[in-house]
């Protein structure tokens, strides 16, 4: 008995699983081979997002999402737009961290839409197709942030 138990857990449970282990490096040479759009993303977070993190990113009862204010005041959000310093790693906590109304993980794809509208709303991606070397090459406007020059 116990070793169909280890079967069943082994073929039907960490597969859900296995995204929340794999993290997308910094530099987005891990990605997945696949791609989204930003009308998909637009579509998925009006339905999925928008009800906790406002319709245009602003914020209801979790963060808001946008904004490019400096992070000098102490007052400020910290948001895609101000705060992340590598896009891939926009992917990779929507990928990890967020659920679809089903409470199961988001598509490759679709995480990838979801990911495209998130800039769009920053101003910071602007086409309709977003895949592993597009959203690699997008420079974050706070991609030094994290390093003081002390010299």
């Amino acid at each position: 008995m116990f070793f169909f138990f280890i079967l069943f857990v082994t073929f039907f449970c960490l597969d859900g699983f296995s995204k929340e282990i794999i993290t997308i490096e910094i530099d987005g040479s891990n990605l997945p081979d696949e791609s989204g759009t930003l009308s998909k993303g637009k579509e998925i977070y009006s339905k999925s997002c928008s009800k906790c993190h406002g319709y245009s990113g602003e914020g209801l009862i979790a963060p808001e999402l946008v904004g490019r204010s400096s992070l000098d005041d102490k007052n400020i959000s910290k948001t895609i737009g101000n705060f992340w310093p590598y896009a891939p790693k926009i992917f990779d906590y929507v990928r990890r961290a967020k659920r679809n109304d089903n409470e199961e993980f988001f598509s490759d794809s679709d995480v990838y839409s979801i990911t495209a509208f998130l800039l769009k709303l920053n101003n910071l991606y602007d086409e309709e197709v977003i895949d592993k070397d597009k959203l690699s090459n997008i420079k974050m406007p706070n991609r030094n942030g994290f390093i003081l020059n002390h010299h």
